[in-house]
């Protein structure tokens, strides 16, 4: 009802966006868009267009949209996490894991970085690092929140100290 009434006002649109982007992404980008294009220097339009192209498994458009955000805007966190998420299910590990690093000095208590960045140097073959790092989730991780994580680490583990131990 709002919107019919005042159908340029960008701040709605965005707020529908994000209510959007959870359940129908492709609803949230056309309402994102639409904010974009009325203010295009607003940062949070971008990052929340991008964030529902994440959401909608649109990665590629997704990480070049978050770059350009994050050039501009290099202290935004969720233009930060959005792009790690990207990359990340691209499989472009060797460029996620700065992202994710990035993401734990600024918020030190998002300790799940730590599991993407020990998954990311699993996957690169860099198993010293990814075991140092699966440790670090394993101590601050909390079993009600991130039980299918510890899971998948706890074992993963066993292997992977073998294959540290041989020096792989």
């Amino acid at each position: 009802t709002l919107l019919k009434k005042n159908p340029r006002n960008a701040l709605l649109l965005a707020r529908l966006g994000a209510s959007y982007r959870t359940d129908d992404p492709n609803r949230a980008l056309e309402f994102y868009q639409r904010a974009s294009q009325l203010q295009p220097a607003n940062p949070d339009y971008a990052t929340g267009y991008a964030a529902a192209l994440v959401r909608a498994r649109r990665f590629g458009e997704a990480a070049t949209i978050l770059r350009q955000v994050i050039a501009a805007h290099p202290d935004n966190y969720t233009a930060h996490a959005n792009l790690a998420t990207a990359l990340y299910e691209q499989k472009r590990y060797a460029e996620a894991l700065p992202e994710y690093k990035w993401l734990l000095q600024a918020k030190p208590d998002a300790f799940v970085a730590y599991y993407f960045i020990g998954s990311a140097h699993d996957y690169l073959g860099e198993y010293s690092e990814a075991l140092a790092s699966y440790e670090s989730f394993l101590e601050r991780a909390e079993a009600n929140t991130n039980q299918l994580e510890i899971e998948k680490v706890r074992l993963r583990l066993p292997l992977l100290r073998r294959q540290v131990k041989r020096g792989e």
